[in-house]
């Protein structure tokens, strides 16, 4: 059984994350791992700090459980832990390591115009499997997931990604009966049959059997052709247009990695989609 580990804000007070892995627990079958992280500078008010944890802890455990306490009665597993730590990105990151989490979900709200979410981009630096990020409580209602791939010849890497992009996208389209669709950007005018390494793979069809981009993303990724978007420009434009005319329910996105640690995300495509895209967003590495 797949299980979700869900980040879960210690004031208690925006619980996102929670609501929409619940849903995905029902569409999935999936257990979820409840995973509170809390840390006071400030023990002022305690005899010691030894104090102001136990405190905290116990505190924080009892909220958990108490939200634990429904989605049982619905049928859903439910593990609850409660951590003390400066460090919530790493202790989380550790977490999910324990649990065998498939996934991590977080709340991140929509932050002012321009403003970048650093508690995100840490997270993501770091996560050793998929993170969602829950913009928006609000059940998926729209049944359409946009997964967004990079055509590059010259980068394994991005092959790897786009594979591993498709697979998630499929998947959780199949456990939520949503479409599939899928939007690149190309720089200039290109044929994408010369941007993706086809050498290798003999069974997809022969050239003459394929005309079109569309028809080769089709082949490759098993999304049909009317469900894929290809559009010439900026690739963050490109797919902020996708997502704002198609009205998905989730964008995936990718990182890849370079000289270990997931520079193509930080200060590239992805971490400016973060800031400007208020649909949930399921980033791949």
């Amino acid at each position: 059984m797949a299980t979700l580990l869900v980040i879960v804000d210690p004031s208690f007070n925006d619980l996102s994350s929670l609501k929409r892995a619940e849903q995905l627990a029902i569409d999935t079958g999936a257990q979820l791992h409840l995973f509170c992280c809390d840390y006071m500078h400030d023990i002022s008010s305690y005899t010691s700090r030894k104090e102001a944890k136990s405190s905290t802890l116990t505190a924080n455990k009892a909220q958990l459980e108490a939200l634990a306490t429904p989605l049982r009665q619905e049928g859903i597993a439910v593990t609850t832990e409660a951590c003390w730590n400066s460090h919530w990105q790493e202790a989380a990151v550790h977490a999910s390591s324990r649990v065998g989490a498939y996934l991590i979900l977080k709340s991140s709200p929509m932050k002012a115009p321009g403003a970048k979410s650093e508690s995100d981009v840490h997270l993501l630096r770091k996560a050793s499997c998929a993170v969602l990020l829950v913009r928006d409580p609000a059940p998926w209602t729209h049944q359409r997931i946009l997964a967004a791939i990079t055509p590059d010849s010259d980068d394994s890497g991005h092959d790897l990604l786009n594979n591993q992009i498709i697979t998630q996208a499929h998947r959780l389209g199949q456990a939520t009966q949503s479409t599939v669709h899928c939007v690149t950007a190309l720089e200039q005018q290109l044929q994408i049959v010369d941007m993706f390494i086809l050498l290798a793979d003999s069974h997809l069809p022969d050239e003459t059997e394929v005309h079109s981009n569309e028809e080769h993303i089709s082949q490759r990724f098993g999304v049909p052709p009317e469900q894929i978007h290809i559009h010439q420009g900026n690739p963050r434009e490109v797919i902020l247009q996708a997502v704002e005319d198609l009205r998905v329910d989730v964008l995936i996105i990718g990182t890849v990695a370079r000289h270990g640690v997931k520079a193509a995300l930080i200060g590239n495509t992805a971490e400016k989609l973060l800031s400007v895209i208020d649909t949930d967003i399921l980033v791949v590495n």
